[in-house]
């Protein structure tokens, strides 16, 4: 609008400046080169005017025909980014929708019109990871590392790439040069820290933990968990070679997270082997009141050197009662009087879980009771029945399903790190009771009477100060009646007539000395 007043101004001004010329005759002499040339004032000044807008024209025509090509090109070239610029636009959003053929099509258009435009890379990308191109999608994403504002992203398509293809060393290094070009990135951290606990390498994921934590990546409270559960593992590796460092890193694990039982466990073993026996009950005491586990217990029996099974007997009891009363206080207290042989106190801490199918491994601990104490074979089959009917014992279960009977810090299915818990496994993972019921068959006095404890049992590795000695079975009360007991044993007649000893006394001896306790394997060590 404002140039169509400008024209009509000018037009104005210059009808104006004719009509004002008009009204005014006049003659204009030429004298050039020998030439006069008489002409009046209006004609004059229409020649001029004529003659002025020729030259603009051949100006015009010189300057278009010098730059004309060049601009050309350019509006040529402009017109191609333009459209390349919304095939790239187009393609993006149907690859992001996962149309397929739409993002292929603004592929190839965006290919031959804007090759170089960085945004076109991520379109190829994408449209031959919908194509399931793995080689063109690598190439389209090595081809970003060449562009410093696309390194990043370029990255971590190989990354993926390389993960999807399992090459996890390949994606391992991709993961490292993205977090040391640039620690801020979030998924290079996390994905770093994924492999490097997948690969067992701890001191390499507390590294990357630590520069998570610094960038927060990650909350305190999770970034102090992790911290906790890598530490864990790392003391129970060094717990035998060097105690020291492992005393220090579960001693922090503890710290970080109380309710963390293996890490307890480890503190409390080593600084048991160390003399530091205050200390040692301190955390066990602490790491009991929180979570309740068989191995705190046993390990805390252990404290004390030198101790007999009464001792460690007193020491359980102390323990229970500084807790709540729960079920692992009534098992541990039973387990700890069995080994004193203190039957009446072992049958009271269970009596309130018998009724109402008790637990499997209260069933278990009653028939070692009833072997040990009165040598009844009949009610100790009793009681191993039930336990196959009974709830399964606690193990270690993975949020996945994985069952362990030792704690694990990552789940060997999925790699997470810290699923396991302490609890009940699911129906599927217990025990077959048939298969159990098979088992009943081949037990005897002595068997039930050394049979072994769980495995979270025997974990107090030299704790009894006597690790050195020997321990004799058969010489032993309990393996020398029980021994006794084989061999006068009545003879029962199987279906065909024949009579079976449940124990031929030849073999009643050698059983025997075979039998041991989880108390006795703590000493051979």
């Amino acid at each position: 609008m404002t140039r169509l007043i400008g024209y009509f101004v000018l037009i104005v001004l210059v009808a104006v400046g004719f009509a004002w010329i008009a009204d005014r005759p006049g003659n204009v002499t030429i004298q050039w080169l020998g030439y006069d040339i008489q002409t009046s004032v209006f004609i004059g000044a229409v020649a001029l005017l004529l003659a002025f807008v020729i030259v603009f024209l051949l100006g015009w025509l010189g300057l278009l025909t010098w730059t004309g090509p060049k601009k050309f090109r350019g509006r040529v070239e402009r017109r191609r980014q333009r459209v390349g610029q919304d095939a790239v636009r187009r393609g993006i959003f149907a690859a992001g929708a996962g149309d397929k053929s739409a993002a292929l099509k603004a592929d190839a258009i965006a290919r031959r019109t804007v090759p170089n435009e960085p945004l076109a890379l991520l379109l190829q990308a994408q449209s031959a990871q919908l194509n399931e191109d793995s080689i063109a999608s690598r190439q389209a994403f090595e081809r970003m590392l060449e562009k410093p504002e696309m390194a990043e992203l370029g990255l971590r398509g190989l990354y993926m790439e390389a993960k999807k293809a399992n090459q996890n060393e390949a994606a391992k290094q991709f993961a490292e040069r993205a977090l040391t070009a640039n620690p801020a990135l979030a998924w290079s951290s996390s994905a770093l820290f994924e492999i490097q606990t997948r690969e067992g390498d701890w001191r390499s994921a507390l590294k990357t933990l630590q520069i998570a934590k610094e960038h927060r990546h990650l909350g305190k409270p999770e970034a102090d968990r992790r911290r906790s559960l890598l530490l864990t593992q790392l003391a129970i590796e060094l717990e035998d070679s060097q105690p020291g460092k492992a005393l220090a890193y579960a001693s922090e694990a503890f710290d970080l997270s109380p309710t963390l039982i293996p890490a307890a466990v480890v503190a409390g073993r080593i600084l048991t082997t160390q003399g530091q026996t205050s200390r040692a009950t301190k955390i066990l005491t602490q790491a009991w009141r929180s979570t309740q586990h068989p191995e705190i217990a046993l390990t805390f029996a252990h404290a004390r050197r030198g101790d007999s099974p009464r001792d460690r007997l007193a020491r359980v009891k102390s323990l229970v009662a500084a807790g709540s009363q729960t079920l692992e206080g009534a098992v541990a207290v039973a387990v700890a009087a069995i080994d004193a042989q203190e039957w009446k106190t072992a049958r009271l801490a269970l009596e309130p879980y018998l009724a109402n199918n008790p637990p499997a491994r209260v069933c278990r601990l009653m028939a070692r009771i009833e072997a040990g104490q009165n040598r009844d074979s009949g009610r100790a089959r009793e009681w191993l029945a039930k336990a196959a009917r009974g709830a399964p014992d606690p193990v270690w279960v993975a949020a996945d399903g994985t069952v362990s009977a030792e704690w694990q810090p990552i789940s060997p299915s999925t790699g997470a790190l810290g699923s396991f818990e302490w609890k009940t496994p699911p129906a599927s993972a217990t025990a077959n009771p048939e298969d159990f019921a098979a088992e009943i068959s081949a037990l005897d006095v002595v068997s039930l009477e050394g049979e072994s404890l769980p495995d979270s049992y025997a974990k107090a590795k030299g704790l009894s100060g006597r690790s050195n000695e020997p321990v004799d079975v058969v010489a032993s009360p309990v393996g020398k009646e029980a021994s006794d007991a084989a061999k006068t044993a009545p003879t029962p007649a199987n279906d065909t007539g024949t009579s079976n000893a449940l124990v031929p006394t030849s073999e009643a001896t050698v059983e025997a000395e075979e039998v041991t306790t989880p108390v006795d394997r703590f000493r051979r060590r």
